[in-house]
């Protein structure tokens, strides 16, 4: 199971569509994400991390909010990629709520896979299943569930069929769960948050 290159290019035509129309400060962060994408798909870490921290540093405002998805989506990746996998979930944790259902999908598939290469299958497939609900047409996030499915039977299998030992990854999953939550928060508030403004009516007594 790997972070597939297309779901990282997903920004590309975007990008193309508006540099005509946008500001230099702006036109600057969409080519330094650009650049980000083409040193990611060359496997140049350090070249892509750089690009895509300078914009989400940088692109801050509510003009920039959605350039600034791109590279923190870009920078999740990139540190997902050399098996970062706490970093790249504080960056995916960072994503606005209102970024653009391609990029919601993504941020579960992500999630998914971050899960998957821990071990923790129930959870991979739990976030599969999210990114699923958002893009129901996302075909690695349908690969990626039927995968987690086989590796829960081989892992249930395994654990019958050996005596108990002594876990010594406790400590990273009870992290690694918090971040989840974190991510997990986020997108349920932006639910309740999409709720209220379509039901203006309503009031908590």
């Amino acid at each position: 199971m790997e972070t597939k290159l297309k779901h990282l290019l997903l920004c590309v035509p975007i990008f193309l569509s508006i540099l005509l129309v946008s500001c230099s400060r702006e036109t600057g962060d969409r080519f330094a994400v650009l650049s980000g994408v083409l040193s990611w798909a060359r496997q140049d870490w350090s070249g892509a991390a750089v690009n895509f921290i300078r914009v989400a540093d940088s692109a801050r405002n509510d003009e920039t909010s959605l350039i600034r998805d791109y590279a923190l989506y870009g920078l999740a990746s990139t540190y997902l990629a050399q098996e970062e996998y706490d970093s790249a979930l504080m960056r995916l944790a960072e994503i606005s709520p209102e970024s653009p259902s391609e990029i919601r999908s993504g941020i579960w598939y992500q999630i998914g896979v971050a899960a998957y290469r821990k071990g923790l299958y129930d959870q991979a497939c739990t976030y599969f299943r999210q990114a699923l609900e958002i893009d129901s047409a996302a075909v690695d996030a349908k690969i990626n569930l039927e995968l987690c499915r086989r590796s829960m039977h081989t892992s249930e299998s395994s654990a019958a069929a050996s005596a108990p030992g002594i876990s010594e990854s406790g400590q990273n999953e009870d992290q690694s769960e918090i971040l989840f939550s974190l991510v997990r928060r986020k997108e349920q508030e932006r639910w309740k948050n999409r709720q209220n403004e379509s039901n203006p009516g309503l009031e908590d007594y």
